[in-house]
């Protein structure tokens, strides 16, 4: 025996759908107000190796390049209280590093193409 709920009714379906469509603007205007951005997501929607796309995403809607790069690293670490460990190229820190074939302060997506990870 299987319970069918059914779907979700159609306001639900209206918020949800409106509250994609304003995340950019969101985003955007916490860019400008200044608000410490971090890297990632807890979403588990896409497929493994898509990060990338977050830092077009953020460069889409506002954020400079190095910003959101540093979103990736240092505000990270910061934001998880970790920035004593890890999130800069520092002596006695941990650090992953990723080379691409360009320059991703001019094109972020090049962050699509790592060609080489050197792990810690």
């Amino acid at each position: 025996m299987s319970l069918d709920y059914g779907g979700p009714d159609s306001a639900v379906v209206e918020k949800a759908r409106a509250a994609v469509a304003a995340v950019g603007t969101t985003f955007t205007k916490a860019v400008n107000a200044g608000v410490r951005i971090g890297f990632g997501t807890d979403a588990g929607v896409y497929p493994h190796g898509m990060n990338a796309t977050e830092f077009e995403l953020m460069v889409e809607h506002g954020m400079k390049p190095i910003n959101a790069l540093k979103a990736s690293m240092s505000a990270n670490a910061e934001l998880l209280g970790l920035a004593d460990r890890l999130g800069v190229l520092e002596s006695g820190k941990l650090a992953d590093i990723v080379a691409v074939p360009g320059d991703p302060t001019k094109d972020i997506r090049v962050t699509s193409k790592v060609r080489f990870v050197m792990k810690e």
